[in-house]
């Protein structure tokens, strides 16, 4: 099923067949998404996700008819990917294969599945991810740009109901070449600076009409790395 047929299907069962009530929710004009529901346009992959998550849609809903059916999404109740283990004291988080790029852009697969599970503190969950754990999802940073404080291989706990920059951290940011984890901070001029903490990569400044382009796909909360001998 195509991604126009997604939207459609979506438009009709979620917003009574309203295009401008689909429009309003995922914060676009009407015009771009006509573009979109008669496939005139493409969604990025960035887009995508950032729909998937305004709306509590799971990732890869957009580009897969085997996901899970509109009828029984509720973000109640199946929607948190995440459980207690028997101990009670850890909650289990599903890591998905999703890669960000700590430099080039890693182009992702279509559709997200999980690959195992990752295993954490209660105590430590709630004090480092947020009060709104269902919106967490779990995947592995590849690359070294963010050296010395993510690590190539790391797991990443990224906050999927964060589309916008909130102050300096950590973000989920998708480019044309893939997803990538970068810090963001605030510019003098009123941009925002693209920041690998590696010293050996570059500064990049985003600023002016070039901000509306910026996708952000969520906040980076927490990274584990694991050493291997």
């Amino acid at each position: 099923m195509s991604q126009s047929e997604q939207l459609r299907k979506l438009q009709n069962f979620l917003f009574d067949g309203k295009q401008k009530k689909l429009a309003d929710a995922i914060g676009k004009s009407p015009a771009q998404l006509n573009q979109w529901l008669n496939g005139y346009r493409n969604l990025s992959d960035g887009m995508a996700l950032q729909i998937e998550r305004t709306l509590g849609l799971p990732w890869g809903w957009l580009n897969s008819s085997d996901k899970v059916p509109l009828s029984l999404l509720d973000e109640n109740k199946s929607s948190e990917k995440l459980s207690d283990d028997p101990s009670g004291d850890h909650i289990r988080f599903e890591r998905l294969d999703v890669i960000a790029a700590l430099g080039d852009g890693y182009i992702n697969n279509e559709t997200a599945e999980v690959v195992d599970f990752v295993h954490v503190d209660k105590a430590w969950a709630r004090e480092k991810l947020g009060g709104n754990l269902s919106r967490i999802q779990v995947i592995t940073a590849r690359g070294d740009s963010m050296q010395g404080t993510i690590e190539d291989g790391d797991v990443l706990f990224v906050d999927t109901s964060v589309h916008s920059f909130e102050g300096e951290g950590i973000y989920l940011l998708s480019f044309a070449d893939g997803l990538k984890a970068k810090r963001l901070q605030a510019s003098v001029g009123g941009g925002l600076l693209v920041i690998s903490d590696n010293p050996l990569y570059r500064t990049e400044t985003i600023e002016n009409d070039k901000l509306e382009k910026l996708i952000i796909c969520g906040k980076v909360r927490g990274a584990w790395h694991l050493s291997g001998f």
